[in-house]
């Protein structure tokens, strides 16, 4: 099984992510502009993450900020080539999304890119725990080896070196490449194919 994470890696979110923060840090009374990309150079990639460094109630702001996503209309669009890599990927493997959005925007947007198909598994924010007890739980019970995890951000990079599965780090996501390579990513891929290749080889 290959995991991947959502946004970042699959979906080119950012900028409604941000506005998603936006919105929540308004309703806590922030009112101070946020960088373009917020979580750029945060530990735990997550809108928790970022609502601990403005130093406001995580719970609250997340919830604000999934409630933004839930009802906004706007799809972000797919990376370029990431359809026809996640389609070579589930030839040969079961895929797993771990993401700490919610189901209810990941599911919407891989069936309007019509990567709904090649998904076995979907672990969101909706399920409780971290990403690292998701992957160890995900090692102990899949009915496949996970193989490697995908993620953009150092957060991934650490819960799959917890789960003792080997990371690999994207190149045009969220978090630079150098950052995840000094968070102990194992690969790099450049482009959505380069996946294919990487996971390949393992």
């Amino acid at each position: 099984m290959v995991v991947f994470d959502f946004d970042g890696v699959i979906a080119d979110s950012l900028g409604i992510c941000a506005r998603a923060c936006t919105h929540a840090a308004r309703r806590q009374g922030c009112t101070r502009p946020l960088a373009e990309n917020p979580f750029a150079d945060l530990e735990q990639v997550s809108f928790e993450g970022l609502a601990a460094k403005l130093g406001l109630n995580t719970r609250a702001f997340a919830a604000d900020a999934c409630g933004y996503l839930e009802h906004c209309r706007e799809i972000a669009p797919l990376f370029p080539g990431m359809a026809e890599t996640l389609r070579q990927v589930a030839l040969n493997s079961p895929l797993c999304i771990l993401s700490a959005s919610p189901r209810s925007t990941i599911e919407p947007f891989l069936r309007f890119h019509g990567c709904y198909e090649h998904v076995s598994a979907i672990l969101s924010r909706d399920i409780p725990g971290g990403k690292a007890g998701k992957l160890k739980a995900l090692q102990r019970e899949a009915p496949e080896p996970v193989i490697c995890m995908v993620g953009d951000g150092v957060s991934d990079i650490a819960a799959a070196k917890q789960a003792g599965i080997p990371p690999v780090g994207v190149a045009w996501g969220w978090q630079a490449p150098d950052v995840l390579r000094e968070a102990g990513a194992d690969f790099i891929a450049d482009t959505p194919v380069h996946i294919a290749g990487i996971v390949a080889a393992l």
